[in-house]
């Protein structure tokens, strides 16, 4: 735990210890939440998403029928 050093930690009795230690989840819970909205908000933020996959000869059969504009 960042400003505690070994012997501190156990010189503390266990409720304080206890304490701590959910203080210290929380802010690493927060730093996680955190970081997924950052994922999220890049994601969202790139180029297009994919929602499906089409092989060669199917872009080319669907250009040919005129489903898929050839601008």
């Amino acid at each position: 735990m960042d400003g505690f050093t070994y012997s501190d930690v156990l010189a503390l009795p266990v409720y304080e210890r206890r304490y701590f230690l959910s203080l210290k989840a929380r802010e690493i819970n927060k730093q996680k939440e955190h970081h997924e909205e950052q994922t999220k908000a890049a994601k969202s933020n790139s180029k297009g998403n994919r929602s499906s996959t089409v092989s060669g000869d199917a872009l080319k059969n669907r250009m040919k029928n005129g489903d898929i504009p050839l601008n």
